[in-house]
């Protein structure tokens, strides 16, 4: 066995994440505390009580799932569970790499603030948009967000061998999505409040830029496949420069998971809320095994598959 963490992203969250291990594990605990003590904000209650709503804002989102992340991650940790590889969706990179230790928690906190906040400013409320389109190969979806040329769109996340978003402007989505709709394609919008991971978050990637100057990076403990490539980084320095491009350009998913299995993994274990990993792990590779923990239930059954204590 060869096994591997992968750490939610964004649209992964839900009201009430993360409450029983917090209860339950002491690792767990410490992270949501250091999240508190960093932000100077109820990250814990946020997760815990908050609505939907309150959640789905970006400003809260994006440290609310890095808290639950690495609460999963250090509960796996505190259990045995040692892994010789990690990846993150999009800000969940962020939470692999604390856990590899080329970041301190106590500077990761506050720069994901900082992007989060970044990002939803970088364009208008309702000025840009995304959208999954199903069933297609991704070479399909290049080659439709290519013809229009009016308004700005292009691929945004390389999910699976059958699923891509897309990300722009909210006329350029829209554009694409009645062309697909014509050439009938599967194509949903997606209920996100700004258009990541393309050229038109510029602005929130320059901003990441000026801040990284002050944050240490540090040689990662073990591989980290970054969203930029799909390719393992076991060295510090270039790891600014690839965080500031990643806010900007396409999650390369499928590539990362399939680097991985070129690489000899074979156990997956999505750790956060949700089960959109996992679900993208069964997609993309055959012959592995796949679990996430999110909750005492699904980490009580995890250590067990594992035989960890």
């Amino acid at each position: 066995m060869k096994l591997a963490l992968l750490f939610s992203g964004q649209g992964a969250q839900y009201p009430g994440m993360l409450k029983d291990l917090y209860e339950s594990e002491s690792a767990s605990r410490e992270v949501f505390a250091e999240a508190d003590r960093c932000l100077k904000r109820d990250i814990s209650k946020l997760c815990f009580s908050g609505t939907q709503e309150v959640l789905n804002l970006t400003h809260n989102t994006q440290p609310c799932v890095l808290a639950a992340d690495l609460a999963v991650g250090m509960a796996l940790k505190a259990h045995g569970v040692i892994p010789e590889a990690a990846a993150g969706f999009s800000l969940g990179e962020y939470a692999a790499l604390v856990y590899a230790d080329a970041l301190e928690m106590q500077d990761a906190f506050p720069i994901i603030q900082i992007r989060a906040d970044a990002m939803q400013e970088a364009v208008p409320v309702g000025a840009g948009a995304m959208a999954a389109v199903l069933g297609v190969d991704a070479s399909v979806v290049e080659a439709l967000c290519s013809k229009i040329t009016e308004h700005y769109v292009a691929p945004a996340n390389y999910n699976s061998p059958v699923q891509t978003v897309i990300s722009g402007t909210a006329e350029g989505v829209d554009l694409a999505l009645a062309q697909m709709e014509a050439e009938g394609i599967r194509a949903m919008k997606l209920a996100v409040s700004a258009p990541f991971h393309c050229a038109l978050m510029e602005p929130a990637a320059k901003r990441l830029e000026r801040e990284f100057a002050g944050v240490m990076f540090c040689t990662p403990s073990l591989p980290v496949y970054m969203n930029v490539t799909g390719e393992p980084v076991r060295e510090a320095g270039s790891l600014p420069e690839l965080l500031v491009e990643q806010a900007m350009s396409p999650v390369r998913w499928r590539e990362t998971l399939e680097n991985m299995h070129r690489d000899g993994f074979d156990t997956f274990i999505e750790c956060g809320p949700g089960r959109t990993l996992s679900g993208l792990v069964k997609k993309t590779l055959k012959g592995v095994n796949v679990y996430r923990v999110e909750n005492q239930a699904t980490l009580d059954a995890a250590l067990k598959a594992l035989n960890a204590p």
